[in-house]
């Protein structure tokens, strides 16, 4: 199963928050988290908050970790960024512009534990609310932008849709490459240039079926009548107790991560 951008059915009291008010909490966390980052201590805040709203929304951990390691080659990525060139004092060697220390490695490591428990924070936001909700929770936060006759319908529409394709995309391109392996392709053995160009028969179905399925989508869009004009419905914001009591909650984490950081640095 994969949670990164789908929805998960449950009764909790963050699925039941308003959805305005749900994405500033999560924004305000998403600030805590970067803030955090700062120190180790931090890291480990970050993710007991984490694995809380996890336990409180009821939404298994275990999908999400499993998501996070098909994602391998990308924290891999940002590690060998940071460790190779991260300007330091003390480097192990250096090489022109390639700097290689313990500073350097130390940053790769913040990033990608950063980066991960960001990314398991917005899959936590897409499992506990529907890809209609954001959009009506966006809707109803950038309403004031559009007295300024900026497209906030459309915005929020697009966000909403590229949401719910994240996890039909990954269901996909997991098809794709148990079809290719099935014939003999995509095997991920022999020299770097041979596994890279072996990956092009995979990418361009992905391509065609992602096209595809945005076309069927605008066409589905068009038979149905949409239309984004001044007459569509101001969506409400409902201020309840959750909703007050959720907001002070991560608006004091943020206020800790900024106390922390004052105090770490």
């Amino acid at each position: 199963m994969n949670l990164l951008g789908a929805y998960h059915p449950a009764v909790s009291m963050l699925h039941s928050l308003d959805p305005a008010y749900k994405i500033i909490s999560f924004s305000l966390l998403f600030v805590a988290v970067v803030i955090f980052s700062s120190s180790i201590a931090g890291y480990f805040i970050s993710a007991l908050i984490i694995l809380f709203l996890f336990y409180v929304a009821h939404v298994p951990v275990h999908p999400v970790l499993k998501s996070l390691w098909r994602f391998r080659a990308f924290f891999l990525t940002i590690f060998l960024m940071n460790s190779f060139f991260q300007p330091s004092e003390t480097p192990i060697f250096s090489f022109y512009f390639i700097t290689f220390s313990f500073y350097g490695i130390a940053m790769g490591i913040r990033m990608v534990m950063c980066v991960a428990i960001l990314t398991s924070l917005s899959a936590l936001l897409t499992a506990t609310t529907t890809p209609i909700a954001i959009t009506k929770g966006l809707n109803a936060l950038l309403h004031p932008l559009s007295y300024l006759h900026i497209p906030v319908n459309q915005a929020a529409e697009i966000i909403s849709m590229a949401l719910c394709l994240i996890p039909l995309i990954a269901k996909e391109s997991e098809d794709i490459v148990m079809s290719a392996k099935a014939r003999g392709l995509g095997s991920g053995s022999g020299k770097l240039k041979d596994r890279a160009l072996s990956m092009a028969p995979l990418v361009i179905p992905l391509f065609v079926q992602s096209f595809r399925r945005a076309d069927e989508m605008a066409m589905a869009m068009e038979a149905r009548g949409y239309s984004d004009g001044p007459h569509r419905r101001r969506m409400r914001i409902k201020t309840g107790s959750a909703e007050i009591l959720v907001l002070l909650i991560s608006i004091l984490i943020l206020l800790i991560s900024i106390f922390m950081k004052g105090v770490f640095v």
